[in-house]
């Protein structure tokens, strides 16, 4: 059964990862096109599923359940909070150097460009590197290696936008410990994908989609300072947003439960 479990996985993973980040690895997309790139996801997604599990999108653990948006918005704001605080510490240890905003007509486009652009882009990825994991082997294997399994996807999957290096991976293993247990204690996609897409509107505000300065709707100024408190504070950051994710969660009655077939086991 774990056998067959694994290569079901394995072939829908590939496939969703393929066609998530090897696509606009591989081609120039514009923004209409990266975002109907993101929208004709979510049927081949639907499709896979149907396929290989004889199921639907709840195979990604999108549910829709009482709560579920109240799950939603208490991760949207403990992401947006911690990011706020990062580039906050960041700016004050001068790596960033605030020089303006853009004007207003520019700032609702990019507005607009961010919340959808990251919206769809942090369930995305969080139906591959959580939902899908957990339907495949949560009651077949332990938790732990459960959880180890998606936050080392997450990790790897975070390599395509910033390289695979020591640094960033642990930055990503630490942020996805928040991410998956969020999704682990909830038993759905919403608190992960709403602390993901806090954190990746704050990002956006300054680096927009795109991940380039002067792209996002502030102007500032990157500095290349050499210090070791401004290279680690993302990770010092993401930490202790884990520390907030698990006070707010680890009782039951503290989140609304799904009803999942992952609960299952």
């Amino acid at each position: 059964m774990l056998y067959r479990n694994l290569l079901s996985f394995l072939i829908m993973y590939l496939i969703l990862t393929s066609y998530f980040q090897l696509l606009p690895a591989i081609f120039t997309m514009s923004d209409v096109i990266r975002f109907f790139h993101l929208v004709l996801f979510f049927p081949l997604a639907y499709a896979l599923a149907k396929v290989c599990l004889k199921t639907g999108f709840e195979s990604y653990g999108i549910v829709f359940f009482r709560g579920w948006h109240r799950n939603l918005f208490i991760g949207l704001a403990i992401g947006f909070i911690g990011w706020v605080c990062l580039f906050t510490l960041q700016f004050m240890v001068g790596k960033y150097e605030y020089i303006g905003i853009k004007p207003v007509g520019d700032v609702i486009v990019m507005l607009v460009i961010i919340i959808v652009g990251f919206g769809l882009g942090s369930l995305i990825n969080d139906m591959i590197v959580r939902g899908l994991v957990f339907q495949h082997f949560i009651g077949k294997l332990p938790v732990g290696v459960v959880m180890l399994i998606s936050i080392t996807l997450y990790a790897l999957d975070d390599a395509w936008l910033e390289g695979l290096t020591l640094q960033n991976t642990i930055f990503s293993a630490v942020l996805g410990l928040s991410l998956t247990y969020a999704f682990y204690k909830t038993k759905s996609i919403w608190a992960n994908t709403g602390i993901h897409l806090g954190l990746n509107i704050v990002y956006g505000l300054f680096f927009g989609v795109s991940g380039r300065s002067g792209e996002g709707i502030f102007l500032f100024n990157d500095h290349k300072i050499d210090s070791a408190l401004s290279s680690w504070l993302s990770t010092i950051i993401a930490f202790l947003l884990f520390i907030v994710v698990f006070a707010v969660f680890k009782k039951k009655k503290r989140a609304v439960i799904s009803t999942l077939p992952i609960e299952k086991g």
